[in-house]
């Protein structure tokens, strides 16, 4: 094969794998316990440990048109403990942050779940083809969406998560 043929089918082969979506402009590098406290809107970097959240309202939708799915990004690669309605959790919440991750086969997107599925179903695509499962650690870019806290309380924690549009290996 000539040089320039193989440089066109490298080109060719290189574009399937990731032209589907270019990588945004990197976020804010953000630790996980401060994320909550950034602005609304603001496009933020957080590296942690991918996680399926484990928990009453852990789902997947779809609004307007767009499949979305709750995913975490925990500080620490120990698995959570396994969500129980009947022995909820005691002590502290881990630290860990919300992901929303839209469901596709692009950078920064999941594999569609079964209606039944466990941890192990859990892939999130990574430049070039790569893949990302439950307890990789990774690093996100996305979009930041703070929930408006109670005027009645405004001492309390925020709540926010991450609206992830691109995912690297950490």
């Amino acid at each position: 094969m000539h040089s320039s043929a193989l440089v066109v089918v490298l080109g060719v082969a290189g574009c399937v794998l990731g032209c589907g979506k270019s990588a945004p402009a990197p976020g804010k590098v953000v630790e996980l316990e401060q994320v909550c406290n950034e602005a609304d809107g603001s496009r933020v970097r957080l590296t942690g440990y991918l996680r399926y959240r484990r928990g009453l309202l852990s789902f997947c939708s779809t609004f307007g048109g767009h499949e979305t799915c709750d995913l975490e990004l925990d500080k620490t690669s120990a698995a959570p403990p396994a969500f129980d309605v009947m022995h909820p959790q005691t002590g502290p919440d881990p630290i860990s942050a919300k992901l929303s991750v839209p469901v596709g086969d692009k950078t920064g997107e999941m594999s569609d779940l079964p209606e039944k599925f466990s941890a192990s179903d859990i892939h999130l695509h990574l430049p070039n083809g790569a893949v990302a499962g439950d307890g990789t650690r990774i690093t996100v870019d996305g979009s930041l969406s703070v929930v408006p806290s109670d005027p009645k309380t405004p001492s309390a924690p925020k709540s926010c998560f991450l609206n992830v549009e691109w995912a690297t290996p950490g």
